[in-house]
């Protein structure tokens, strides 16, 4: 998936590989003229100051706006979707923990072994998120590409001031 943002803040996509958009370019039809579909900023979650923020760092000059690679989009948005499945990960536990009867006395070890099980699930999850967090900052964090702001600039928008 592709992702392309104007500069009147509209995120559109394209299912299409960069491979094949670059094909098609060559064969005279610019990414302006592919068949981009507008998200909807509420359902899509994805915020445009996200999507601009990757684009001058890691995009391509659309003519229009800029281009990027829906790869770069996921990685930056990972962190969140991981915290938001461990927040529900914890809800359901506590659902669980809540209505769980006491166990039998024959049970117990195993009782023992699955909050044991789970605490170790909760620490790899933990270690995602701090993984998908340097990672996420490590793409933020590369310098904007002067030709990227240029072409952002020539289609008619502004660079963030941070």
């Amino acid at each position: 998936m592709l992702y392309l943002i104007t500069p009147d803040g509209f995120v559109s996509t394209l299912q299409a590989t960069l491979g094949d958009v670059l094909v098609d370019t060559r064969h005279g039809r610019p990414l302006s003229r592919q068949a981009w579909v507008a998200q909807d900023p509420g359902l899509a979650g994805i915020p445009a100051e996200t999507v601009l923020a990757v684009a001058l760092r890691h995009g391509l000059d659309g003519g229009i706006g800029l281009v990027v690679h829906g790869g770069f989009i996921d990685q930056v948005l990972e962190p969140e979707r991981l915290r938001a499945a461990e927040r529900n990960q914890n809800r359901i536990a506590a659902q669980l923990a809540s209505i769980a009867p006491e166990p039998r006395f024959e049970d117990r070890d195993w009782h023992r072994q699955q909050r044991a099980i789970a605490e170790e699930a909760r620490q790899a999850a933990g270690g995602s998120i701090r993984q998908a967090e340097k990672a996420a900052e490590e793409l933020l964090s590369a310098p904007v590409k002067d030709h990227l702001a240029r072409a952002w600039e020539r289609a008619g928008g502004l660079l963030p001031t941070s």
